[in-house]
């Protein structure tokens, strides 16, 4: 939800129209969250407030089972929607109450190429990176908005992103060195 508040904020310093609509559903409990974020050269371009079936250009997936959830395939589109994936296996309460489950991680990557098809689906665990890197996986989904920048996937300049993210106030200096590795694995995933 703070990416998507940082996205509309990025979008609002440029000038641009934005409507952003978050949903939490059981997020306080460990449960999925979606925010769905438009942006527009105008504002009088936006005319819903989320984004439609088949209409994403991008989804930014914190969450493989998450991304992998009907909710969320119904935004995507073969030919349009490009996905920028963390790999990290999360167990979901599942494990609670089944000790024998494992993650569907085989499961979701084909879910999700069927979607997209597999080449537009780039992938690196961010919250093993922001852990090794930064000490703490909260630094995660910021490193997945700089790696899903420089993949040319979001539409909003780096200067606007990098201004949403100090007028934040939260963290500044960690969340942009976080946003920076995140574009340093799309430029060079290897180092």
């Amino acid at each position: 939800i703070t990416i998507g508040q940082l996205l509309g904020m990025a979008a609002h310093v440029e000038g641009r129209g934005v409507v952003t609509q978050e949903a939490a559903g059981l997020a306080q409990k460990g449960g999925a969250t979606w925010s769905h974020v438009q942006i527009a050269n105008r504002p009088e371009a936006i005319h819903t407030t989320k984004v439609g079936t088949a209409e994403a250009d991008l989804v930014m997936a914190c969450d493989p089972i998450v991304a992998s959830l009907p909710t969320t395939l119904s935004v995507m589109r073969k030919g349009r929607t490009r996905i920028a994936l963390n790999t990290h296996h999360t167990p979901t309460a599942s494990v609670v109450s089944s000790p024998d489950w494992h993650y569907p991680s085989g499961q979701c990557d084909h879910v999700l190429a069927d979607a997209v098809g597999a080449e537009s689906i780039k992938r690196f665990d961010s919250v093993a990176l922001a852990e090794k890197l930064l000490g703490d996986a909260i630094y995660a989904n910021p490193m997945m908005l700089g790696f899903a920048w420089q993949m040319g996937w979001v539409p909003l300049s780096g200067q606007a992103l990098r201004r949403a993210i100090e007028l934040n106030g939260v963290q500044v200096e960690r969340n942009l060195t976080a946003f920076e590795w995140g574009r340093q694995v799309a430029h060079d995933p290897v180092r």
